[in-house]
């Protein structure tokens, strides 16, 4: 009789990856710090560890799979480990990494020199990527006194591999995520001192990394001006992708408080800055906010409405109440037509996050993010496409001899039969608690509108196609 041992090893994969998947990010992870969320051990993930690990337990052929799956995300936060582990027979199934750099202080426990060596601990280091060839997604502890070690780093990770080829990329080409978190707060005086943005030691990988599509920069331990994160998003325009390829949409994540954060979203549209989702000083523990009218915000974002592929908007240095975030959201829907999720502050200084639904014809309308909803938007907006002109005007061609009447009705068919509906039906808000400022829908075809401007003449209508050529396409927003 056959058992589970006697299945293939795709098979018994594939169970593993049902039972544990530490590379499957669920909503709360894609809100928090994306790829690097699933290290958290929370109980229900904890769980779900623990059975993949009794599940390897039953025979030798089932843990060889279950291995493969264990070690895709991995911490080092010791050097005991750091020179360890490329000895190791897993390392090629390692796919992220999260790196403390605590480990090399001369106070850290196991590192017993008293002065830090930048050349030997970026050749630690390289040896450690050199050894994991599968390697997706790097995140750092770091601070000022290591940038010596990262810049050095990066220098050898990239130059070494030479001129870009396809067979070939550089080892910065194969990153998707990328994190530098700030692990102790700068001594006083370190920027006066130091004359750099924190995250200056990034620059060269920055430039040379166009598959990335998460960049976390955390100095929340610190004050950020906003020419710490000018100077980030300039390196990144400077990428240039793969023969063939494209740059990569980028979520980026800035945490921490940012002088006069308003003044950096004009490198933010450079061309090689495709954002998809934004998190601009990301409310942690610690902190002080300040209270803004919903005016005056908008006023803030209003550039972002330059950044077509926008999905997803966090904004922490402010707090409002429920109601004037649901303005502010309904504002932000109208601003940014291609936003789904907009995060906001509360005046308990959570994040309240609001779902914007919407379809190709009518106004959209927003709700409070629920679980799962974030991949439901996601999944629709792909399947949102506006209608062309191409199929209405086979259609206005096929029907000279019908009357302005039967016209209109078939384009207002044609709209009705190209309109992806609402993801599902909710229900539509309370009269009280829709917006007053504005009824106007955020985007309706032009031609719906025309047909019933033309009047009940089909002559005057032949008369007015043959001079104006309606165009080929439409675009979204008003």
């Amino acid at each position: 009789m056959a058992t589970i041992h006697d299945l293939p090893g795709e098979v018994l994969r594939s169970i593993a990856l049902s039972i544990y998947n530490p590379l499957e990010l669920t909503q709360q992870d894609r809100l928090t710090w994306g790829i690097f969320s699933t290290v958290d051990m929370h109980a229900e993930r904890q769980e779900d560890l623990n059975s993949l690990v009794n599940l390897g337990l039953t025979c030798k052929k089932i843990r060889q799979e279950v291995r493969r799956i264990m070690y895709h995300c991995i911490r080092i936060d010791s050097v005991k480990v750091l020179n360890e582990l490329p000895e190791y027979d897993w390392t090629g199934f390692v796919k992220s990494v999260i790196i403390d750099l605590t480990m090399f202080d001369s106070d850290g426990g196991d590192y017993d020199k008293h002065r830090r060596n930048f050349w030997d601990e970026a050749q630690q280091l390289l040896h450690l990527f050199q050894s994991l060839p599968m390697l997706e997604h790097v995140s750092f502890f770091a601070d000022a006194s290591d940038d010596g070690t990262l810049a050095l780093l990066f220098q050898q990770l990239i130059d070494r591999d030479g001129p870009l080829n396809a067979l070939h990329p550089p080892w910065s080409y194969q990153i998707k995520s990328f994190g530098w978190r700030q692990r102790a707060p700068p001594p006083r005086g370190m920027r006066e001192y130091n004359c750099a943005s924190p995250f200056v030691s990034t620059y060269k990988f920055l430039q040379n990394a166009p598959n990335l599509s998460l960049l976390v920069l955390d100095a929340d331990q610190d004050t950020m001006e906003s020419i710490d994160v000018v100077e980030a998003m300039q390196q990144l325009a400077m990428r240039q992708p793969l023969r063939g390829r494209t740059i990569a949409p980028l979520s980026l994540m800035i945490c921490g408080p940012i002088k006069q954060w308003e003044r950096m979203f004009d490198p933010m549209l450079e061309p090689g800055n495709d954002l998809k989702e934004l998190f601009i000083d990301r409310p942690l523990d610690g902190r002080i906010y300040a209270d803004l009218h919903p005016d005056d915000f908008i006023t803030l974002v209003q550039p972002l409405k330059q950044l077509p592929k926008l999905q997803l908007l966090q904004v922490g240095s402010y707090t409002f109440g429920l109601y004037e975030q649901r303005i502010i959201a309904n504002r932000l829907a109208r601003l940014v037509p291609s936003l789904l999720v907009v995060g906001l502050l509360g005046d308990d200084a959570d994040t309240t996050w609001w779902a914007i639904w919407r379809g190709l014809v009518g106004e959209p309308y927003v709700r409070p993010l629920g679980d799962g909803h974030l991949f439901l938007l996601e999944e629709k907006a792909r399947e949102l496409k506006p209608p062309t002109f191409d199929g209405i005007e086979e259609i206005v061609h096929s029907r000279r001899s019908s009357s302005c009447h039967n016209l209109a009705e078939t384009r207002v068919n044609y709209v009705a039969e190209h309109t992806v509906k609402p993801i599902f039906d909710l229900p539509r808000p309370p009269a009280s608690e829709r917006l007053a400022e504005t009824t106007v829908p955020l985007w309706s075809p032009p031609w719906t509108h025309q047909a019933y401007s033309f009047g009940s003449d089909a002559k005057e209508l032949e008369d007015k196609r043959n001079h104006e050529r309606l165009p080929t396409g439409i675009s979204m927003g008003t």
